[in-house]
């Protein structure tokens, strides 16, 4: 039964995996990789701390990338199989008598599909006796995954997915392991935005303390989806205010990172109200990495809802 130290180390590592990127388009390779052998251990298909190259991972992996694929994505299991060591928690094992295939920092190409299926790759004996041997915490995890990753092929993935766990999870799991998720969640929008309010510049960081919150634009409860491009650093003011429809980040224009809509029934004249007026046409402060920058189907979702009650 995994803890809440387990679910915190790990959802933050994989919330952070390294992806090659085409422009702002980050691959798909490594989560699709990591769900594929969840597929595998759910089936009975993998029952030790041991992922050979198989058929059965071949062919599920290829099944899972066909619904995700995008641009130039191209199926090659041998990329994520290799360079997802560069994470730290998963190591590829080689024959006796030879060498480690992989070093920290290799950016050079992987060993031929024929090298790797000689082989075989374990993960971190944490991470495997924590979650990997638990179907609730699998199934937990696959979610993670999905929606920190593929959130739009959410219906196309469970599709494709083994059999749920055989029994409910108890509740107290449950939300242990949504909790242990925003913290990742939160985590990552932080450091992206510098630890600096998305709305009004408010930035206070001393040590491990920041007055600032990761928030959702679309709610997670609405959309699954903890892609960073889904979140916005705000201080507690500001994200209380846009939960509750008074300001909302817009499209506009060029601007990819949006900019700041105030609703209807607030009245710059009051001065209660004066500090959210001001906020009207303001620009979203934005991340540095255009990677991140606010989707623009998450700003249209808020501005549909900005006169609404809430």
């Amino acid at each position: 039964m995994p803890t809440e130290k387990t679910w915190q180390q790990w959802l933050e590592r994989l919330y952070n995996l390294r992806r090659d990127k085409s422009g702002s388009h980050e691959r798909p390779h490594k989560p699709v990789l990591l769900l594929s052998i969840l597929d595998l251990l759910d089936r009975g298909l993998i029952t030790t701390n041991e992922v050979h190259l198989t058929p059965d991972l071949e062919n599920t992996f290829d099944r899972y990338f066909e619904v995700v694929r995008q641009r130039n994505d191209k199926p090659t299991i041998q990329n994520p199989f290799y360079h997802l060591c560069g994470d730290g928690f998963w190591h590829l094992v080689p024959k006796p008598g030879e060498r480690l295939l992989y070093e920290p920092g290799n950016v050079s190409g992987p060993p031929s599909l024929k090298k790797l299926r000689e082989i075989h790759a374990r993960f971190d004996d944490g991470l495997w006796s924590g979650l990997l041997t638990d179907p609730h915490a699998r199934h937990d995890l696959r979610e993670a995954l999905i929606s920190r990753y593929l959130p739009q092929h959410r219906r196309q993935l469970a599709a494709l997915a083994a059999a749920p766990p055989p029994t409910p999870e108890p509740e107290a799991l449950k939300e242990e392991f949504h909790t242990q998720r925003d913290a990742a969640f939160r985590k990552i929008i932080l450091q992206i935005y510098d630890f600096t309010c998305s709305a009004c510049g408010m930035r206070v960081k001393l040590d491990d303390l920041s007055l600032v919150e990761a928030a959702h634009i679309i709610p997670r409860e609405e959309s699954e989806d903890d892609r960073p491009n889904n979140g916005l650093a705000l201080c507690p003011n500001h994200h209380r205010a846009m939960d509750r429809c008074l300001i909302a980040p817009c499209p506009h224009g060029e601007y990819e990172a949006g900019v700041w809509k105030i609703a209807s029934r607030l009245d710059a004249r009051i001065p209660g109200h004066k500090d959210l007026a001001a906020l009207a046409g303001q620009r979203v402060i934005r991340p540095n990495d255009p990677e991140f920058y606010p989707d623009r189907k998450s700003l249209e979702w808020r501005e549909a809802r900005l006169n609404t009650r809430n």
